[in-house]
């Protein structure tokens, strides 16, 4: 004897449970894309996405699809090129400067051969000339989004390498004279003397561009890097910075921001802890140090002897800081010069 069948209403209702299940997980992934993807691989998609020019567009798509043929996005992009390219032809051969146009945005293009076949049809005793011309441009653009994105990286990977330098236990309890090659070289930069001791403070300017419309938009961070000195030693230091992490989150995911807009400073706080943590969590595990966050502080943590605090400022041009204490007992302790100067203490000053 066959099974009963199941009700109409009982099936479509057990489909309609599965699909919004599917959907949920599909959903659940796409959120998740940005957060797992590596970050040439994110930069590279958001100057696809935010090209506002049809060639600019599909040059930026062929760059990503050849630089991550299995990238996050590859299958979107991938799509999106299939479709496009061959309208942007159709329509380039309308002119002997549409056809100039193809060459100069997609000179490796799937039409490149036939575009230059057209070009030679359209006849000038210039063709020579101009293709070396079309050459030139595009080796030029080329060099300049590689020049903007190595700018854009080194917001991050200077910040990032300041704390990691300030969480290496041989700065800490030596005078500033003596420090070890790691701080002497962060405090003296990239261009330092040959003479003359270690300066308490340095300041790096990091200059960078966001691919807007109409035209590009350049900004500026100047990060400072200083040490917290108590009794004659190094007992902390400091990152710190205008608009810091509002900064740092468009040069990382190449976004406009407002640094006077509450959303957007949260956006980026919340960008910022989330390349932070990571850089803190050897030295402060979650595990074993407890969250102790007062106030507006986005972290503090204490361990072993060692404390670290963000704080952001309050409103736009205010300095946000990474603050960072070590061990005491490293060290020979000197003789005592003052109270101990907390990180708080330090932020405060």
């Amino acid at each position: 004897m066959s099974a009963p069948r199941a009700a109409p209403s009982t099936l479509v209702l057990a489909l309609a449970l599965a699909l919004a299940g599917v959907l949920a997980v599909t959903a659940g992934c796409a959120e998740l894309r940005p957060v797992l993807a590596p970050a040439d691989d994110l930069e590279d998609y958001r100057a696809f996405r935010v090209a506002a020019a049809e060639g600019t567009r599909l040059a930026r798509a062929k760059r990503y699809l050849e630089r991550h043929p299995s990238g996050t996005w590859a299958g979107e992009v991938r799509t999106a090129f299939d479709e496009e390219e061959p309208r942007y032809f159709a329509a380039a051969q309308q002119s002997r400067e549409g056809i100039r146009r193809y060459l100069a945005d997609l000179p490796e293009g799937p039409h490149a051969e036939a575009a230059l076949a057209l070009l030679v049809a359209f006849g000038s005793s210039m063709q020579d000339a101009e293709l070396r011309d079309i050459a030139r441009r595009v080796r030029y653009d080329d060099a300049k989004l590689e020049a903007a994105a190595v700018q854009r990286r080194a917001v991050g990977e200077g910040i990032l390498a300041a704390v990691g330098v300030l969480l290496d236990d041989d700065v800490y309890g030596v005078p500033r004279a003596d420090a070890p090659p790691k701080l002497r070289a962060l405090l003296l930069g990239k261009d330092a003397p040959t003479w003359g001791g270690v300066p308490a403070r340095h300041e790096d300017d990091h200059f960078f561009l966001l691919p807007t419309r109409p035209e590009r938009e350049s900004r500026l961070l100047t990060l400072e890097v200083s040490v917290i000195e108590e009794g004659g030693v190094v007992r902390g230091g400091r990152v710190e910075g205008s608009d810091l992490f509002v900064r740092w989150t468009e040069a990382d995911q190449i976004v406009r921001l407002d640094s006077s807009a509450a959303d957007d400073r949260t956006e980026a706080e919340v960008h910022a802890m989330g390349r932070l943590e990571g850089a803190l969590e050897r030295r402060f595990p979650s595990s074993a140090c407890p969250d102790a966050r007062k106030d507006r502080e986005l972290y503090r943590r204490a361990c072993n002897g060692w404390e670290a605090v963000v704080l952001p400022g309050a409103k736009a041009g205010d300095k946000d800081a990474i603050v960072i204490s070590g061990p005491r007992d490293r060290k020979t302790e000197p003789p005592a010069a003052g109270p101990a100067q907390s990180p708080r203490d330090a932020i405060d000053r």
